[in-house]
């Protein structure tokens, strides 16, 4: 359900994280349908061709170019959806910070950047996109990936609550634009931050990012690069409790 645009509710409560079980339909159908032009294929090779045995090893390298083409496909054409939702709207013009942030980002690190662009901002809501491998995105086996990504929106969350900052944060979907449409139809951002990791420890879906975003929305946006603190992932406030919850507003804090 859409909250008033304005009300404080609007600014505090992310929707949950809804599973796109359309784009693994898709993929199911994408295979299906290689597998039926495959074994119709077969047939007729079979009892119209007759091919010699040479002919079915060559028949079986074009089935297998055929199959690994189907997944190229698959993981090159985004999953996104053909709309995003409309973008929520203020009744005043305080400004309010929309953060997409890298499930592998440093906590500390995260909200130091985060600070340095508060600006007098009166909310901050961070999103932390799920992190998947190109198997799990195309197989939508996510779930370790999910347990990451709430582990740092909660830590950082925390973090920035105990600075004062006014936070709240959600989970996003395997799609860092698609996470970021999704949080500005329901936070009336004035301005967004992507913070996403070094060059060389991207994420592939992550690639030409700031460029992609900026094509979405007319709202300024700037990029942040910040580290993953491999010790602070390990050992460091990443260990929170299992029954943490998947979405936080100013009320709740979140206990280390």
């Amino acid at each position: 359900m859409r909250v008033p645009p304005g009300s404080t509710d609007a600014l505090v409560n992310a929707p949950p994280r809804v599973h796109n079980w359309g784009a693994k339909a898709n993929v199911a159908l994408v295979f299906a349908s290689l597998a039926a032009v495959l074994v119709v294929a077969a047939f007729v090779t079979a009892f119209v061709v007759r091919p010699p045995a040479l002919g079915w090893v060559g028949f079986a390298i074009v089935s297998a170019l055929v199959a690994g083409l189907g997944v190229v496909a698959t993981l090159a054409l985004p999953r996104m959806r053909v709309s995003a939702p409309d973008p929520a709207t203020a009744l005043n013009a305080d400004r309010r910070l929309l953060v997409v942030a890298d499930a592998s980002s440093s906590a500390t690190g995260l909200c130091n950047e985060i600070g340095m662009r508060l600006d007098g901002a009166v909310a901050v809501h961070l999103v932390v996109p799920v992190r998947v491998s190109h198997l799990h995105f195309l197989t939508n086996d996510e779930a370790s990936e999910e347990r990451e990504a709430e582990q740092t929106m909660l830590i950082v969350v925390g973090l920035l609550q105990r600075r004062g900052v006014s936070a709240t944060g959600s989970v996003g979907s395997d799609k860092p634009l698609e996470s970021m449409t999704d949080a500005l139809g329901t936070f009336p951002a004035t301005h967004v931050l992507l913070a996403t990791p070094p060059a060389e420890e991207s994420y592939w879906l992550e690639r030409d990012l700031l460029a992609k975003a900026r094509a979405l929305t007319k709202l300024p946006i700037t990029q942040a690069i910040v580290a993953v603190d491999q010790s602070e992932r390990s050992t460091g406030p990443r260990a929170m409790s299992a029954g943490a919850g998947r979405s936080v507003s100013p009320g709740q804090r979140s206990g280390h």
